[in-house]
């Protein structure tokens, strides 16, 4: 065989396995998680309705505490004739860490607008494995920003123990899709929750 043969199946080789190695990997960037992450903002919405006080909007946004957290008195840190803000927590299972959120929400007649910021880690106590004793966390220590390096994770997209990059990645990705869900499911409550209480009061008395 020629030289010129090897070569050939030098570069063949060397391009496929660029391409494998390419393949295997993905990147997660910040601008997929914040909408502004200089002062943590994960999210911002406006959600409009037809025909509602801003006095009835917030009746139903209390009502969808109510049923949402089993202490919302604690969850919510103030409220003024036009403004709501609720300090809660969240889970990001696949690092063992959880995040305090504060949702701000602000009502006008026929509308409310929601920001959700990123109020960093909760309190992580220390535990033994084994032998060894591994450190606890202090609180609002480690914002969802934090796991990325210069606005990105760039992982291998093989899920496996040692692959800590891979689970910051998709615990980033899960904390921002639970957020954005929980906005979808607000804004329905609301639009079907004058209606839903209706029906209540019909087929109970109350």
């Amino acid at each position: 065989m020629n030289k010129s043969y090897f070569l050939i199946l030098f570069f063949f080789i060397a391009m496929n396995v660029f391409g494998q190695s390419k393949a295997e990997r993905d990147t997660v960037y910040l601008d997929q998680i914040y909408k502004d992450a200089s002062t943590y903002l994960v999210s911002q919405r406006v959600l409009e309705f037809d025909s509602v006080s801003a006095q009835e909007l917030m009746k139903r946004f209390e009502n969808w505490g109510g049923q949402n957290f089993r202490n919302y008195e604690h969850v919510r840190t103030s409220k003024t004739e036009s403004q709501i803000t609720l300090n809660y927590i969240t889970s990001c299972y696949s690092i063992g860490m959880e995040f305090y959120l504060i949702m701000m929400v602000e009502f006008k007649d026929n509308k409310i607008r929601v920001q959700i910021f990123d109020d960093a880690n909760v309190y992580k106590a220390g535990y033994y494995s084994g032998s060894t004793y591994i450190s606890g966390t202090p609180s609002r220590i480690y914002h969802i920003s934090s796991y990325f390096k210069d606005g990105m994770i760039d992982y291998k997209i093989k899920p496996g123990l040692m692959n800590a990059l891979e689970k910051q990645a998709t615990a980033a990705l899960s904390y921002k899709a639970s957020i954005e869900s929980g906005l979808d499911e607000l804004y329905q409550f609301i639009k079907s929750n004058s209606a839903t209480n209706a029906a209540k009061k019909t087929d109970d008395g109350w």
